[in-house]
Parts: C-alpha cells; structure tokens; sequence
C-alpha cells in the first residue's frame, strides 16, 4: 500500500505527464515555449521572473564550464599535449579567463539584457576559441566540436525568455557556419553536418520546452494549493488563515509606514432566522452574495476575508474615514440588493489609533459592530474613540 507521503507527491507524476501529453498535443506550443502564453500576463511576468532567478546559478556554472574547458585545453596546448588550432596558448588562456570572467558577472549581476548580452558573448568566444581553427590550420575539431556543443544544449535548457533563446540559437548557427565558410564542409559533407547541428539546436530546445511546461503546470498546481488554503471556498474572499498570512502582513506593513488603516466588521443580521426560514442552501446564497460584494471592491488598498459563519472583516489602507464609511454604506446597499432584501447587514468600523495593536483595533472594530447590532441592526457604527483621533 502506497505511503502517504507518495500519495501527497503524486502531483509531481501527473505535471510530468500532463506535461508530456501538451507537448504531443501541442507541438509548436512546446517547442516555441509557448506554456508560458497560457497564463495571464501578470502571472506569467512572475513566474519568468521567478525561473530567471532560479536557473542563474546553473546557468552561471554553464557558462563557466565552458571556460573551464577552455582554460584546460590553453593549457593542454602550453604543454604540448594537444595540438592547437592557430590562436596560441596563451591567447586561449587569455579567452578562458574571459569566460570564466563573464560567468562570475552573470551570477551578480540583475539587469537580464546585461546578462544576456555578457552570455552571447561569453558562447561566442568559447566557440570560436574552441572550436574554430585560423584559416590554414589543418587540424581535426571533431572531439573541440563536440565539447563546445554541450554548452549550447545546457544552455537552452535553462533559457526562458524567447527572445534570449533565439539569440543563443543565432549565435549557435553562426559559429558553426563560420567553420564551415573558413574550412570548408567537414569529411561527412554538409548534410550531415547541418543535420548534427540542427539535432543539437533541437535536444536544447527539446529540454527548455519540457521544463518550461512544467513550470506552468507546476505554477498552476501551487497557486491552486495556495487559494485552497488562503481563500473561503464559499464566498471566495480570504479566509481566517488567509487573513493571518496575508492581510496582516499588509495592515503592519501600511502601519509601519505611517500610512492610515481602517478595520471593519460587516454581520449578516439574523442569519440563524434566515437558515431556519429559507434553508441552509438559502443562507450559503446569502454568504455568497455577501462574499462577491467584497471580492468585488478589492484592489490594492482593500482586502476582505471572512472570519467564520456570518462574520467578514474588511482592512482598508490609505482610504479617508469619510471614504470608509460610504465603502461600508455601499456593501450594506449592495448585499440587500443582490440578496432580494431578505436580509440586512450591520457593519462596525474602526480607523486606526496610533501605538495600537492590530488585536486592540480588532476590537475596536467588533464593538462597533456590536453597537449596531444593539441600535437595531442594518447600520453602520464607528467607533468613537477612532473617529475623535482622526478628527
């Protein structure tokens, strides 16, 4: 019998697979990178940025293998161990160092056209210092050749912007015709020659689509874990664990600017009558409609989350104590209206007060509400003491 950890990491199979079948389904799609097209284009700047960063070490340690392998090959040629192919010894040391240079560059530095300005270059040199002899240098490249075309197979692999792609394979082909313009075509002729480079261009591409794929299809998989566990299933607004990852990281943060925040509490009045009356389905409707109101108003500057049963609390930042209250008004009038007004709403606010915290302005908040629930219900309340601070 299966163990629950293999069962949990079933999920990494079924991307796999998922993976393999888009790809026979979708051909151009992978082989283009076209995955990452499928995603919204927010979504899609995020997950590039995000694979950029997490490929920059291999990609770096790419980059300076191939100086490696140059360095060594310079000082094979030093040594007389190996023939040379008319730039010197120390010239080729000289290349390598370079490389190795502009591996250690793309590691630190940000700013990706730099980086892949420096990774163009940093191909071409260990290409051409590897693998392409000064015009009358009668030597065999074959085993040069090879080596150097691992580096662009690697290199493909970890790619993700298209246009970076498509450079390296530019830079690729440029290399390998310059061969054949100074030399001539190898002893198998062009074809085959054409066809092992193709098949080079191919296996890297090959390798970039897949892991691209299952970048997305992984990125779908953890942001759908991710909504799971942050988002009410029913109203689609956060959740209590959603509130306390979330929407608390953002109402310390405005405060720790100076920046102003307001909390309020919204109840569905006598929602136990409305259940009793019209049924549970009826009373998950009302929440719903309650739950599409505030998810409606959410931006940058409001979040909203129910924090069980008929209870939601909403944090404002930046927005004016005037602003609030008519925010609060508007979702009362809202939720009566999508509700057919078999229900009312009461809300509680609370505008932030200097030096306290956010477990005191929750209860400021919930007071209000309690308030209005005890004035007769279907109003809103602002806390006193919130209202004399802001005035």
């Amino acid at each position: 019998m299966p163990s629950r950890d293999s069962r949990r990491d079933r999920w990494w199979v079924d991307t796999g697979r998922q993976t393999f079948w888009a790809t026979l389904q979708h051909p151009r799609r992978f082989w283009f990178g076209g995955d990452l097209d499928t995603l919204p284009p927010d979504k899609r700047d995020g997950l590039i940025a995000a694979q950029v960063e997490a490929t920059r070490p291999a990609f770096s340690a790419i980059v300076g293998t191939g100086g490696l392998v140059l360095l060594l090959a310079g000082v094979l040629e030093a040594a007389g161990a190996t023939t040379g192919i008319g730039y010197g010894a120390a010239l080729t040391l000289a290349a390598a160092c370079g490389v190795i240079a502009m591996a250690v560059a793309l590691w630190r530095l940000q700013k990706w056209p730099t980086r892949l300005t420096l990774a163009l270059v940093a191909t071409a040199v260990t290409g051409v210092f590897l693998s392409v002899p000064l015009p009358g240098v009668p030597v065999d490249v074959h085993a040069r050749v090879g080596l150097f075309n691992l580096i662009p197979i690697g290199l493909l692999a970890l790619l993700v912007r298209p246009l970076a792609t498509w450079l390296l394979v530019a830079v690729f082909l440029l290399v390998a015709l310059l061969r054949v313009m100074m030399h001539g075509a190898p002893p198998g002729g062009p074809w085959l020659y054409w066809l092992y480079t193709v098949a080079i261009i191919a296996f890297g591409l090959l390798l970039r689509g897949y892991r691209t794929g299952f970048a997305v299809e992984a990125y779908r998989v953890r942001h759908q874990l991710w909504e799971q566990a942050n988002t009410d299933a029913l109203t689609g607004v956060f959740n209590r664990a959603g509130w306390n990852r979330m929407v608390v990281l953002h109402y310390h943060t405005a405060v720790e600017a100076g920046r102003p925040v307001s909390l309020a509490f919204f109840d569905v009045d006598h929602f136990k009558r409305i259940n009793d009356t019209w049924g549970h389905e009826r009373g998950d409707e009302v929440l719903q409609a309650l739950g599409r109101v505030l998810h409606a108003r959410q931006d940058d500057r409001v979040w909203a989350a129910r924090m069980g049963g008929e209870e939601f609390v909403v944090l404002l930042v930046d927005t004016p104590p005037e602003a609030v209250e008519r925010f609060c008004h508007r979702v009362c009038e809202s939720f009566a209206e999508a509700i057919g007004g078999i229900g009312t709403l009461s809300a509680g606010i609370a505008h932030g007060v200097a030096g306290e915290t956010l477990a005191q302005h929750l209860h400021r908040a919930d007071a209000a509400l309690y308030q209005a629930k005890h004035l007769g219900r279907d109003r809103v309340e602002v806390d006193a003491s919130g209202r004399a601070s802001v005035d």
